[in-house]
């Protein structure tokens, strides 16, 4: 009985997540979150930047770090549905700012990606460093990978509108060369956690009061 015992603890600590893990889980729902929101609001400014439909996939990664927040029992921080709001208030006041940038140009606008999709790759690196474990690691080398993906988006279209990219625009913590890696879902797709109704999850809509459904 007690060599049971010791085994079920044993394989519980095993999959428990640290509270340093949790708090990384929490902080991450929230800046995709960030994303997505930022996104979706300047493509209604902008709806010629085809970049920002990135929105859509960003609900992907939502989704994907809502569904291990849920496996483990921790509450989200926040609804998703209501656009631009956050618990963590210097994700609130990033948000604020970023939006406000955006809306002085479209220059701005896309530049606005470039810096969230570098700040998504700061902090997923510095999580990475302290995660142990698999089902945390998993995730967030799949956001870093999407937000590689998305970097080069904003970087393509920051090019296409002035002739130059960020490395000549924008200072040298936005300058970055990150890998471009085609299909990353289906590198991922076999987790739990991986949305796997992909149009279901897509298919994002705003209504009157401001909020995605």
């Amino acid at each position: 009985m007690k060599k049971l015992l010791l085994f079920l603890f044993v394989v519980v600590n095993l999959f428990a997540l640290t509270p340093k893990e949790k708090k990384a889980l929490t902080y991450m729902y929230q800046e995709e979150k960030l994303a997505k929101d930022v996104y979706y609001v300047l493509g209604k400014m902008y709806p010629d930047v085809r970049a920002f439909n990135i929105y859509k996939s960003e609900t992907i990664h939502e989704r994907s770090v809502a569904n291990v927040l849920r496996h483990y029992n921790i509450p989200l921080p926040v609804r998703s549905s209501v656009v631009g709001k956050f618990k963590n208030p210097e994700l609130q006041k990033l948000y604020d700012e970023l939006i406000a940038k955006g809306k002085k140009s479209k220059i701005d606008a896309i530049e606005v990606g470039i810096m969230v999709e570098v700040t998504d790759v700061e902090d997923l690196d510095k999580y990475l460093k302290e995660a142990t474990s698999p089902d945390v690691i998993a995730l967030f080398k799949f956001l870093r990978a999407g937000s590689y993906n998305h970097y080069n988006a904003f970087n393509r279209a920051l090019i296409a509108l002035t002739g130059k990219g960020a490395c000549e625009l924008m200072s040298n913590r936005w300058c970055k060369h990150y890998p471009f890696q085609r299909g990353i879902g289906r590198y991922y797709r076999n987790y739990y956690w991986f949305p796997m109704k992909k149009r279901f999850y897509l298919k994002t809509v705003c209504n009157k009061n401001n909020s995605i459904n």
